[in-house]
């Protein structure tokens, strides 16, 4: 568990100790569809590392949403820029969950609850993180909420048992980052007709393709319409969508995480320049 808070903690250069301290938890901020707080370890004032996460539960039926809401939906929006002897505060997103969104298209995010884990760098010993957040919970119908959170992580309260693990089981369920180098590469073809735009990828992956799902972040919209095992340790699927406006038909870079929870990946891969058949 600690070996991968030590692996994505190197992704932003932090120095973090093998051994976390103890985790404390700011008070809750309670709303009738959901209640947020910030976790965060308490760790000796030599290391400059910080490992928290925000954590949102939500009331029977409600769901909120990843950071690319899907068809519909609001992703979340933070504003650290309260906090004070922290910096470089970065957001990461577990592996999501697809639902219909209520309108006949499909949702990317979370039921139940998440802890979206938070890695910064401090300044000094001291610090507190001050995090104004806007996010959205859907029931019957999307709630837009926003609120105000404070954490002093010498001043907070200690949390023990299950929720003292918490925040290592969320690390832990973010996508493995893969560079431009991983191999077995990802190969795209980019499919006839040109107009809307689809493409066939085929990917590394061990597991069932029933519970395979991959989400596209891009320029415009994307989604997977199809996953299927493609002989011994690939899966195939199709990718469609529509470019942005003005953006004469590219969809830029695109940030591919897939897998299911547990065993997820993150590629940047280019649609762009795909071959066409």
């Amino acid at each position: 568990m600690k070996r991968c808070v030590l692996a994505l903690a190197g992704l932003i250069g932090l120095v973090i100790p093998a051994v976390a301290e103890e985790i404390v938890a700011s008070p809750w901020l309670d709303f009738r569809e959901a209640r947020v707080r910030l976790l965060s370890t308490r760790l000796p004032p030599k290391v400059m590392g910080v490992i928290a996460g925000l954590e949102i539960r939500l009331a029977p039926g409600f769901k909120t949403y990843w950071r690319t809401a899907g068809d519909s939906g609001v992703p979340p929006m933070f504003d650290f820029s309260a906090s004070s002897g922290v910096r470089n505060i970065e957001v990461h997103f577990p592996f999501p969950s697809v639902f219909d969104d209520g309108a006949g298209g499909k949702a990317w995010g979370y039921k139940e609850g998440v802890i979206l884990p938070i890695l910064a760098k401090r300044e000094t010993p001291d610090y507190s993180i001050k995090l104004k957040l806007d996010f959205a919970v859907c029931g019957t119908m999307c709630i837009p909420l926003s609120g105000e959170i404070t954490l002093d992580p010498i001043k907070a309260t200690p949390v023990s048992g299950h929720e003292a693990q918490a925040l290592d089981l969320a690390m832990l369920a973010l996508p493995t980052v893969e560079g431009p180098d991983a191999a077995p590469p990802i190969s795209i073809l980019r499919t006839a007709p040109p107009d809307p735009p689809i493409w066939a990828l085929r990917i590394p992956y061990r597991g069932d393709a029933r519970k395979f799902f991959a989400f596209p972040e891009a320029q415009g919209f994307l989604e997977m319409t199809n996953a299927e095992a493609d002989g011994d340790g690939f899966i195939k699927i199709t990718l469609s969508g529509q470019a942005a406006p003005g953006s004469g038909g590219k969809f830029g870079p695109v940030r591919l995480t897939y897998g299911r929870p547990g065993a997820a990946f993150e590629r940047m891969i280019d649609l762009d320049g795909a071959t066409s058949r």
